[in-house]
């Protein structure tokens, strides 16, 4: 291999590597300042804010055994018989 050949090749590689460092970096700095702009504009229109339905307050309201706010759409059996299956579990693979 000839010197010159390879202080060509590692020319062309460092410029492709500080070709490709400056658009990831402008690539970042310009998705930061669309984040901060995009910011700006949900600050100076920030839009009515929706009230919960009837249906998901009833939900909010009642609690699990364990304290945790219920689902809406999931039954309390299921939460029981998940909670047993569980139980069960934990009591078989302590033997």
């Amino acid at each position: 291999m000839d010197s010159g050949s390879v202080a060509s090749l590692l020319f062309e590689a460092g410029s492709l590597m500080l070709i490709g460092m400056v658009f990831v970096f402008s690539f970042l700095g310009l998705l930061i300042v669309g984040i901060h702009l995009i910011a700006r504009f949900c600050e100076a229109f920030p839009g009515e804010k929706a009230e919960p339905s009837a249906h998901l307050k009833e939900s909010s309201a009642n609690l699990s055994r364990n304290n945790q706010a219920v689902q809406p759409g999931i039954d309390g059996n299921v939460i029981a018989a998940i909670s047993a299956a569980i139980h069960t579990h934990r009591q078989n693979s302590k033997k």
